[in-house]
């Protein structure tokens, strides 16, 4: 049992280092998306043509990615509470995000999205029941206060503002319900169905 649990400890630090690049990779992806999105304003492109084009390509990668690993769907009642996510909560979110590109700076409205780590820790603190440690309050209040000086440098309409705002708030709502809606379902077949449901 000892040399099991040694041996574990460098696979386990290759897994949460893996986890880490992930993330990093999303958060760039996230930050990046802004800035395509401005792109494709320019090249004439609008609010529901650049959202249609986003989740019906996405729907289609993730259909064939399911189809290939041979995963399959949940139950008819998850696959209704994600489509809501997805077709709802998904939807709303992406909408309030692009259009708050076409009144405020990218920068701006990318940094209010980034808001949404202070609302979840708050939501799951009451939803979920989550311990806030010192150490998470701490780094939120840092965060925010950093945020907060960053984006009174930004540009934006209060429409703007109000829009990039909105999607935080409802970014933050569809994670914590996504933390129960999604629980134990095969992590593939969940955005799949959420991606077509958005499209």
């Amino acid at each position: 049992a000892m040399t099991a649990s040694v041996t574990d400890i460098p696979g386990q630090a290759r897994d949460k280092f893996a986890g880490v690049l992930l993330i990093a990779l999303s958060a760039s992806a996230f930050g990046a998306m802004a800035i395509f999105a401005r792109f494709a304003y320019a090249a004439g492109a609008d609010v529901y043509g650049l959202l249609a084009v986003r989740f019906v390509l996405a729907a289609i990668a993730m259909g064939v990615v399911l189809r290939v690993r041979g995963i399959g769907l949940p139950p008819l009642r998850r696959v209704l509470a994600l489509a809501a996510m997805g077709g709802i909560g998904y939807v709303s979110q992406s909408y309030c995000f692009f259009s708050a590109l076409n009144h405020a700076q990218a920068s701006l409205v990318a940094l209010l999205l980034y808001l949404y780590p202070l609302f979840v820790t708050i939501l799951a603190a009451i939803f979920l029941k989550e311990k806030l440690t010192t150490a998470a309050v701490i780094a939120l209040v840092l965060c925010s206060v950093g945020a907060g000086l960053t984006v009174g440098g930004g540009q934006g309409s209060p429409l703007g503002i109000a829009l990039g705002l909105a999607a935080a708030v409802i970014y933050s709502v569809y994670i914590v319900v996504g933390a129960r809606v999604t629980a134990g379902v095969n992590a593939i077949a969940t955005t799949t169905v959420i991606c077509t449901a958005a499209a």
